[in-house]
């Protein structure tokens, strides 16, 4: 492999909480970009000789999580680098019994998935707070989400009995005491998780199975669906979700290429007026969708800085794409506005 392709493999892609910059873990370090800058948002690069397989920052600072991967790794994948940007060295590691699969930063926590368990660490003096057994043999099943407001304290994860794979959704509030609930749901062991997120405030988690054409809104408070999304092809597996601020409507990518967009707004009256549920009132079609050249692409409602009713994804192939959605109308396609190619050597 040339130099040119080997600094051009993208690793890992993920936002930060805020989702206002996207960080890249590549074969010779890592790329942090601004996505408020409409024009050029290209921010910095950091060269480390070798590669970066996660990497996560702290809201918009200087701190990231780093953990080794590719063909040659920074460092061994069991092993989480925290990571001071602006004085370019090391705050603190962490060694964990396995390689370490994702993790989350927030102020007063470090979520780290590893292979075997689910570990929740203090920041501030590194102890932990909890460690969580897994029961999942394929390891690439363990899908789980994190809130990363600082007042919001919420962790799920799924698991699996013999039976069906459910999901546990804890809650940690002062002194370490923690709140456990079941999501009341039936997902078989045929139909693993593939992707869950919460809402800002940590009431609505999204869940998403594969084999299924659909995708379910349940309230974290107690564990009750709050309604079913309908994705237009079961064969397919969702990548990505992510909920616009205002929790008032949800993008999903699929593996196909395809972007769904639903609108929540009922949803959300049913959950901040307590309302009875129903099997028709629970079910929503899809409000808008759009198709991309590509099929990996994780994806954002964006801020202030762009205008709403824009969606920016992010492919890992190296390409941006900015999409404009109405939402006060259903039905139409979403129109891409602008496509770019951003994974470039120079500034």
């Amino acid at each position: 492999m040339s130099d040119k392709k080997k600094k051009n493999k993208i690793l890992y892609l993920s936002f930060n909480k805020d989702r206002n910059c996207l960080s890249l873990g590549m074969q010779t370090g890592y790329r942090i970009y601004d996505l408020t800058k409409k024009d050029s948002f290209f921010f910095y690069e950091r060269i480390l000789g070798k590669g970066v397989g996660i990497i996560e920052m702290l809201e918009k600072t200087n701190i990231l999580g780093l953990v080794g991967g590719g063909e040659e790794p920074l460092d061994m994948k069991s092993k989480l680098i925290i990571f001071d940007d602006k004085e370019g060295k090391n705050i603190a590691y962490l060694i964990f019994k396995s390689d370490v699969l994702n993790l989350r930063l927030k102020r007063d926590k470090i979520l780290v998935i590893c292979k075997d368990f689910i570990y929740l660490v203090d920041t501030l003096n590194f102890k932990s707070i909890d460690t969580i057994s897994l029961n999942i043999e394929n390891t690439k099943s363990v899908s789980f989400a994190f809130t990363l407001e600082p007042e919001v304290n919420k962790l799920a994860y799924n698991d699996t009995n013999e039976e069906k794979n459910k999901i546990i959704i804890n809650t940690y509030e002062e002194q370490s005491k923690k709140n456990s609930i079941e999501l009341k749901a039936n997902y078989k062991n045929n139909n693993l998780i593939s992707c869950m997120d919460f809402d800002k405030e940590g009431k609505v988690i999204a869940v998403t199975a594969k084999n299924l054409e659909y995708l379910i809104l349940y309230r974290t408070a107690d564990g009750i669906p709050l309604c079913k999304c309908n994705i237009d092809n079961q064969s397919v597996n969702c990548l990505y979700l992510s909920f616009e601020e205002n929790n008032d409507f949800l993008c999903v990518s699929l593996d196909s290429g395809e972007v769904n967009i639903f609108n929540l707004k009922k949803a959300k009256n049913r959950l901040n007026n307590g309302l009875s549920l129903n099997k028709k009132e629970m079910k929503e079609e899809i409000w808008s969708k759009f198709y991309l050249p590509e099929k990996k692409v994780i994806c954002t409602f964006t801020g202030e800085e762009i205008g709403k009713e824009h969606i920016i994804c992010i492919g890992t192939k190296g390409n941006y794409y900015l999409v404009k959605f109405d939402s006060n109308k259903s039905g139409n396609l979403a129109q891409k506005i602008e496509e770019k190619f951003f994974l470039k050597f120079e500034k």
